[in-house]
């Protein structure tokens, strides 16, 4: 009899212990869906960045495998989170802020991310700047509604240009904090040649400074226990163009005709853009839209390689039938990615 009720005692027990156990997993994984990505790194849970940007955002200019400025970023985050921190940079060089746009709407990882950081503005025109750095914004807010954001001021700037204050103004609507490395370039005590050495790209020791700039902004975040964005309306109504996205790959959607032509079924109708390779030289795609050359994009590139761009040919185009692309030669057809519409 004894040892009956000591058996039914210690299975009493360990029932209690599981369903606490049980509870205390359950009132965990609840915490971590309602923290932000500041609150996570505080409570040592497991987070998510990605980093949409052109070169700088890349880590171009860097001297030393590792020292890119979001790679010690990695490392300072991971050892000072108890949890994983992964990091995802999707970041292009030498284009502008609607490759921004682009690459996050095409994005399909099945990441929820925690924390996307911008860096953009080198290469953009003022015209229109405003409008596609903004959307990427929005499709960070659709896609990952409880991302936290940052925004890099590029130090390649030197001075708060009218992109810059752009950049600044659109932060401070959406209460998005702002990574200035144009003031820590001027604060560091160097000289701006000393920390880039091809006048744009941070070198080692830019990659440093823009690291402990990023740094500084997650750390008083962490410190203030920053919660995570409220829904604000746009600033431009224009924003809304871009709400809807629909990608033609070139792969699997288009139609290959010869070495440089593609063609593809389809009615559409909003922005247009294309996504293909500068080759070293002149570059030019012809495009038709039902019959029709309809835009002819020609860029020259004065570099002896190769890069990826991803561009507008046109903010009000209407498909109903067929689109054509045709290449000026198959070094250029076999750097097609495809194409791409937004409307509202």
């Amino acid at each position: 009899m004894e040892d009956d009720k000591r058996s039914a005692e210690l299975q009493a027990l360990n029932k209690k212990l599981y369903q606490e156990e049980q509870e205390k997993q359950t009132a965990l994984k609840q915490q971590e869906a309602e923290d932000s990505f500041y609150q996570k790194l505080a409570d040592g849970f497991d987070a998510n960045i990605l980093i949409v940007g052109d070169s700088i955002g890349e880590g171009a200019g860097t001297e030393t495998n590792g020292q890119q400025w979001f790679k010690q970023l990695q490392a300072y985050l991971q050892n000072v989170n108890k949890g994983k921190v992964s990091v995802t940079n999707v970041s292009m060089g030498g284009n502008t802020s609607y490759a921004g746009y682009v690459r996050t709407m095409v994005l399909n990882d099945d990441v929820d991310y925690d924390l996307a950081i911008i860096c953009y503005g080198q290469n953009d025109r003022t015209d229109g700047f405003s409008t596609n750095y903004e959307s990427i914004i929005q499709a960070i807010r659709t896609k990952y509604p409880d991302c936290s954001i940052i925004s890099i001021l590029e130090s390649s700037q030197r001075e708060y240009t009218e992109k810059m204050t752009t950049i600044q103004s659109i932060c401070e609507h959406y209460s998005i904090p702002v990574a200035d490395t144009i003031a820590a370039f001027n604060n560091s005590g160097k000289a701006y040649e000393d920390l880039s050495d091809d006048g744009v790209h941070p070198n080692d020791t830019g990659q440093e400074i823009y690291f402990e700039t990023v740094k500084a902004v997650i750390d008083d975040n962490v410190v203030a226990s920053t919660g995570k964005m409220k829904d604000t309306d746009v600033i431009n109504a224009d924003v809304h163009k871009f709400d809807n996205f629909v990608w033609y790959d070139a792969s699997s959607d288009f139609e290959q005709v010869d070495d440089t032509t593609f063609t593809i079924s389809t009615s559409a109708s909003g922005i247009l853009g294309i996504d293909y390779t500068y080759e070293s030289g002149d570059n030019k795609a012809d495009i038709y839209v039902d019959g029709e050359l309809f835009e002819s994009p020609t860029v020259t590139f004065d570099y002896d390689s190769s890069q990826r761009h991803i561009l507008v040919v046109s903010d009000d185009c209407t498909v109903k039938n067929e689109i054509k692309v045709v290449f000026t030669s198959k070094e250029q057809a076999d750097g097609f990615k495809g194409m791409y519409f937004s409307w509202e």
